[in-house]
């Protein structure tokens, strides 16, 4: 069984050691992230980290699953990130990094099992943490631009709460039940009947549930059956208003 916190842990070493690099310039903006640069979105990410240590998601925790289409639980989401950010913008990125690290000692043994979720925090928030810093992780990477990062296990847990999210709205929603076929291997998201398959790899259907790809993307993917019962419920964070390419 693949350890939560060791695959979160891998992913921010990872990044962490780009965002230190001499060589990275961290004003640069982020395509992914309108507005932010990428000592933006890595302070938007410690901020997460730091309030789930504290227990500090307000309504927002108990809420994630709806933002997709709660414009109320968006704003709530978006206040939030923009205070994440403004709390950190200026603090060198040393700091920023420190304060990441010391936080993540916080949040590992939540993660493992070892340390009881605090109530006001949702019992996913492992995911919510590792589908964050996956996600951000590529943002980052496109900006500089790295390329993609390896595969790794963190990617996996990052399809399995991505998906997770998006059978429930596909439920909500009464949609045929979605398959997700890659790397040989099919998931299932849904009840009854199927009404489509999309093929991808693990890194491409992550992008596309975490809002990552336009319409127009996800209708070039290699699809069976029709995709247009889902071209609006892919997306965990609601419309997607800009392009990607990474």
């Amino acid at each position: 069984m693949v350890d939560s916190a060791d695959a979160y842990v891998e992913v921010q070493h990872r990044l962490i050691a780009v965002i230190r690099d001499p060589a990275t310039d961290v004003g640069t903006p982020v395509a992914a992230c309108p507005g932010w640069s990428v000592r933006d979105v890595v302070a938007h990410h410690v901020g997460v980290v730091v309030d789930v240590a504290q227990g500090n998601l307000g309504d927002l925790g108990m809420n994630l699953l709806d933002q997709w289409h709660d414009p109320e639980v968006q704003r709530t989401r978006d206040t939030m990130t923009a205070r994440q950010v403004d709390e950190r913008r200026s603090r060198p990125v040393q700091e920023l990094t420190d304060e990441w690290n010391h936080v993540t000692g916080v949040v590992a043994p939540m993660m493992r099992g070892e340390v009881a979720i605090p109530p006001s925090l949702p019992p996913f928030v492992g995911y919510v943490l590792i589908n964050d810093l996956v996600v951000h992780e590529t943002d980052v990477r496109a900006a500089l631009p790295l390329g993609r990062a390896p595969a790794s296990p963190a990617l996996s847990l990052a399809l399995a709460g991505y998906s997770f999210s998006l059978e429930n709205r596909i439920r909500q929603c009464g949609a045929p039940s979605l398959v997700l076929a890659y790397d040989g291997k099919e998931r299932r998201l849904g009840d009854g009947e199927i009404g489509a398959t999309v093929h991808a790899d693990r890194h491409e259907l992550v992008r596309v549930m975490a809002g990552r790809r336009t319409r127009d993307q996800i209708l070039g993917l290699e699809w069976e059956g029709d995709p247009a019962p889902y071209l609006d419920i892919l997306s965990e964070y609601g419309p997607v208003t800009h392009q990607s390419e990474d």
